[in-house]
């Protein structure tokens, strides 16, 4: 029973954007987008409130969470009409023996890629942390968001590098990967693309509309005019959406915040398309880059 498609990131990568544009392609274009519209459209996979009410308890520890994934998974896909998107920060990884995202329930998954040396200051402001803390986490192993107690259980994200790999290269179930510069630069060749991916039929006025429904403006107007659901209430600016540019790494981290990133991320980046500023300083990079490059032609 394949019904699920996943929705996934590392945090601040451009989930929420993509969502935005997946609901407001969905509404009527004679009907003014609300930014809240996106939950109705997308499901988060990691509401605490969801694992209590399939396992019948008032309070969990996480391998019990862990392990009531594939319920909890189910019961969406039974319960919910289609398109089922299901929005995670989640690396494709296993805890506690249990995988986090159920193969045998997933027909694909969109995965938004974004410049980690972009990743970082979003990521720092949203997470309440310094630009120091940030790069700790997106180089840590472990690293993981909510809690059991928290209204998002906990979500396995490991290092940011991890959390494309474990997307990327496997052939569980077809994975659409975006690039968040991709979808800045050419919103409409790109977001036709993911349409074309879900299988939904491509409408050039409704994708016109969600791409204007769903700019960077309109929906930090909105948030400054009504707030929303998801903003951090750890956030040190108070808004969830920023800036919404590309490169803005240039103005924002220090040579050797950048050398930090690169050094540990370097080659998944270079994989992508994105520019390593301090390339020079690790000839390994494109060896292990090309090791990349085999690992996924030969799946």
């Amino acid at each position: 029973m394949k019904r699920l498609v996943w929705l996934a990131s590392y945090p601040k990568s451009g989930n929420t954007w993509m969502r935005m544009l997946l609901s407001a392609y969905q509404q009527d274009r004679d009907k003014n987008f609300e930014i809240d519209d996106a939950f109705r459209s997308t499901i988060s996979a990691s509401r605490r409130a969801t694992f209590l009410r399939v396992a019948n308890k008032q309070e969990l520890e996480i391998p019990q969470i862990d392990s009531l994934r594939e319920a909890v998974q189910r019961s969406i896909a039974q319960t919910i009409k289609p398109p089922i998107l299901l929005k995670t920060h989640d690396a494709c990884v296993q805890h506690n023996g249990f995988p986090v995202i159920r193969k045998e329930l997933t027909l694909g998954a969109i995965y938004v890629i974004r410049n980690p040396l972009d990743v970082v200051d979003s990521f720092a402001d949203h997470m309440g942390l310094s630009t120091d803390g940030a790069i700790s986490a997106m180089n840590n192993p472990r690293f993981s968001i909510g809690g059991k107690d928290a209204e998002l259980v906990p979500q396995y994200l490991q290092t940011w590098s991890n959390h494309v790999r474990t997307w990327t290269e496997h052939n569980n179930f077809p994975v659409h990967v975006i690039r968040y510069e991709d979808l800045h630069a050419a919103p409409h060749f790109t977001f036709r693309n993911a349409l074309n991916f879900l299988g939904w039929n491509v409408d050039s006025r409704r994708l016109k509309h969600a791409i204007q429904a769903s700019s960077f403006s309109n929906l930090k107007q909105q948030e400054e005019r009504k707030g929303f659901a998801e903003r951090s209430q750890s956030s040190r600016s108070g808004r969830f959406f920023r800036n919404g540019k590309t490169g803005n790494w240039r103005e924002t981290l220090t040579p050797e915040h950048i050398q930090q990133i690169v050094s540990m991320h370097g080659p998944v980046m270079e994989f992508y398309g994105y520019h390593l500023p301090c390339q020079s300083t690790d000839s390994s990079l494109t060896t292990e880059t090309s090791n990349i490059k085999k690992q996924i032609i030969n799946l």
